[in-house]
Formats: structure tokens, sequence, C-alpha cells
């Protein structure tokens, strides 16, 4: 990885300066107890940073600070809904607490709705995915921008979707929230930048974890999924290079450039692979 989160976009001197050590980050991670959250959590550790591990099944966290222990790292692990703003600040200030410092927050976890059309879902199916896919990162940011202010930078990073780019059916909520994602994160990256704090928007394709078993979505699909530990390691790459915003993988990118040059072909495209789910 070369000298690991230097933060030094290509041609232009860096907004912030932490230490350029490339080892001994402070990293919190929510949505960590499975898929890409636990992946990175053990490939930053492995690169010699702490990373303080948030999600709302504490035996899987417990599970994953252990591994970590066990490969050497440092982990600290917090059962945490992100879905409430108290349980983010009570997050950030334990991490505060016990390294006192936070440099990267990564903003991993989202959850989504049974496929099904708009009209057939409830209110408190919209407002669930909505609060802890949107509003979360909205507390993110609140608890974690004013810390890294005062140490004198740091690094947003939220993990978005390709269809927070682009809309498909049977999912309106869930890339609702993705789209209001990145309206915040193209915002407050603006916001954010005179106070030397980086925001990062990873938008990844379909991924090989349990969400979509989770999340009720675990037949038949006629494209790939990445597998997880691939796109762990770009986004650890795109924090690393100071990048602004990613498209993953070549999928990702051809379907957010069809969808700018193609939409009426997308539009078909997407509705005959839905139609096999």
């Amino acid at each position: 990885m070369g000298a690991f989160l230097q933060v030094r976009p290509c041609g232009t001197p860096p907004f912030f300066a932490l230490d350029m050590n490339p080892k001994d980050k402070v990293i919190a991670i929510t949505g960590a107890s499975t898929g890409i959250g636990r992946e990175l959590a053990l490939q930053l550790a492995r690169q010699g940073n702490r990373v303080a591990l948030a999600a709302r099944r504490p035996v899987l966290l417990e599970d994953l600070k252990k591994e970590i222990e066990h490969l050497g790292g440092k982990a600290l692990a917090v059962p945490t809904d992100v879905s409430k703003r108290n349980e983010i600040v009570a997050f950030v200030q334990k991490i505060q607490n016990e390294w006192g410092r936070l440099d990267i927050f990564i903003s991993n976890a989202g959850i989504t709705h049974p496929p099904r059309p708009l009209l057939e879902l409830d209110e408190s199916s919209v407002r669930q995915v909505m609060e802890t896919n949107f509003m979360a990162a909205i507390y993110a940011v609140w608890a974690a921008a004013p810390v890294m202010e005062k140490q004198g930078g740091g690094q947003l990073v939220f993990v978005s979707s390709i269809v927070g780019k682009r809309g498909v059916a049977k999912n309106a909520v869930y890339c609702a929230s993705k789209f209001a994602l990145q309206g915040l994160t193209e915002s407050i990256r603006m916001e954010l930048k005179p106070k030397k704090i980086r925001v990062l928007t990873v938008c990844p394709p379909g991924v090989d974890t349990p969400f979509f078993e989770v999340n009720h979505r675990s037949a038949e699909r006629r494209y790939r999924l990445h597998p997880v530990q691939k796109i762990a390691r770009m986004i650890i790459q795109a924090i690393d290079r100071g990048r602004r915003e990613v498209l993953l993988t070549e999928d990702a990118k051809i379907m957010h450039w069809l969808n700018v040059f193609f939409p009426g072909f997308l539009d078909w495209a997407v509705a005959y692979v839905k139609r096999s789910e």
C-alpha cells in the first residue's frame, strides 16, 4: 500500500497532515460486524491501525475484536445502533476516551427493505431505512467532525452504492437513501474543506456479503457479486489516495455512464435483470 493513509491527491498539497507514519491511525467503522465493515476492520488492523467497531450485534463485534487482537492488532468494540444519534455520540466519545483522537470515520452501516414496489411498503420500513442509511451519516458528521477539526484534520468516508447514482425498481427507498447520501457528501465536502476534513464517497456494486440474505434478497441473481476482500481493498486504496468519490468496479462505472448517455436503454436492462429476482 505504500505510505498508508497519507492523503495526498495527485499534484496538490494535502488539505491536512495527520501523522505521516503509515501506521497507527485511529479509525471508526460502523456496520463492522459483517460484510464490508468487517473486512475493512481486518485489513486496516493488519496494517497497524487501531480500529473502533460499531454494530448492533455485540457477540459478532466481540468475536471480531478477539480475531483482530489474535492477529496482534488493537480494537475497540462498541455495540451501537447508528439510527440513534446519542449512540453515535457515545461511540465517538468512547474512542476519544480510549485513544485520545479520531483520524478516520467510515460510515458503512446500511440496511434495505424487501424487494417490493413503493406502494407495497409500509411507513415504518421506509423510516427504518432512511434513519439507518441517511440520518446515521448526518449523526456521524455531527459527532466526528468537531473532534477532527480540533485535532487539525481528519477524514470522513461514506459507503454509498451504485444505486445512489441510478435508481432501480423495487428498491425505491434504499435507492433514495443512497441518492440522499450522495447529495449530503457533495455538500459537506465543500463545507468541511476549510476545516481540513476530507470527505470520500465510495459507490460499490453488488458485493458478496450477508447483506442480501439478511435483507430478504438471497434469490438467484443474473449479475455477479464482487468478493468483499477486493471491495475493502479498493476502499482502502481510495482513502490512501485522498480521493473524493470512486465508482469501485468496471460494472459500476458502465452502469453510471450508461445512465448518463443512454438512460432509456438502461431502463430496459435493469427491468430485464429485476424480472429474475
